[in-house]
């Protein structure tokens, strides 16, 4: 019985050994890390390895996890980092002349969060939320416009660059009022009545107006606009206020963009064989899953 009790108290002093080990190198991978990073705060770093001090003694960590939240990446920051990796052989001999690591294997995903991303598009009215299709992104958002409410319609796509790149486009920008118009900004846009308005408008009226010979349904077809402002009273038979067209006319780039474009591509100094694996799209951002093998870390 006794030679139990010293036996467990001999295994109680070496477990517990073993955990203020693990606890000292997370802390100092959390510094290296924020360093690294230039992060405001420690990220979360967690060795899941049983016994580490034998497996450090051996040369090899299984498994290490780390968490990086907000890492500040230029106009919009990226919202988490996650990673894991797999096989920690370290490079150099133990204790003094250990020379750094090599990470057999990393994965990982970066989260861009939407409100980091339409801080990005913050010149425009455009408002970045998931889509319903999988992987798919909707572009749009309210605007009012000489007392209506019009809205903002845009088309965006999602798509990955190479292994290292990701890129948004949001084209076809338009604001559409319900019901009477749709304005497409931009160079080739225009103003677009819908049908039963523009078939209120009085042909005669048009054509003295514009000096040419002009039918309601070419009011359908855009680059209307500027003739509408110059002339309000076309208006009347429509019941479309001129303030209305009035607004539509100070609405320029970029606080309508018929096009914008954000694009993300990994750091070309990157250590190792990182790639971009692998897109998609969750209720709070967009995910990029990322690989990598054999990286060296000093």
């Amino acid at each position: 019985m006794k030679s139990l009790v010293a036996l467990a108290v001999v295994l109680a002093f070496l477990a517990l050994g073993d955990r203020w080990a693990v606890l000292y190198a997370e802390n100092v991978a959390a510094q290296q890390v924020q360093k690294a990073l230039k992060l405001h705060a420690e990220p979360e770093v967690h060795i899941d390895s049983v016994p580490f001090v034998g497996q450090v003694l051996a040369g090899t960590v299984d498994h290490v996890e780390v968490n990086v939240p907000d890492v500040d990446a230029g106009p919009a920051s990226v919202a988490q980092v996650k990673g894991t990796v797999d096989g920690v052989r370290i490079v150099g001999s133990l204790p003094s002349s250990v020379k750094g690591a090599v990470l057999s294997r990393v994965r990982g995903d970066v989260v861009l969060d939407f409100k980091d991303l339409n801080r990005e598009v913050g010149a425009s009215q455009i408002h970045l939320t998931p889509g319903p299709g999988k992987n798919t992104v909707l572009a749009g958002g309210d605007v009012p416009v000489g007392g209506k409410h019009a809205q903002i319609r845009g088309r965006a796509q999602l798509r990955r660059v190479g292994d290292r790149g990701l890129r948004m486009t949001v084209e076809d920008t338009r604001v559409v009022v319900p019901g009477l118009l749709t304005y497409v900004p931009g160079k080739g846009g225009g103003l677009q009545l819908t049908a039963p308005v523009a078939d209120k408008l009085d042909e005669g009226e048009l054509q003295q107006a514009t000096g040419k010979h002009v039918r309601p349904q070419d009011m359908m077809k855009g680059r209307v606009l500027d003739t509408l402002v110059d002339h309000p009273s076309l208006l009347e038979p429509t019941g479309i206020d001129p303030s209305l067209v009035q607004g539509l006319q100070k609405l320029r780039e970029p606080k309508v963009a018929q096009r914008m474009e954000f694009s993300a591509q990994l750091p070309d100094d990157l250590p190792g064989d990182m790639r971009l694996r692998g897109i998609s799209v969750t209720k709070n951002g967009i995910r990029a899953h990322l690989t990598g093998k054999d990286v060296p870390v000093g």
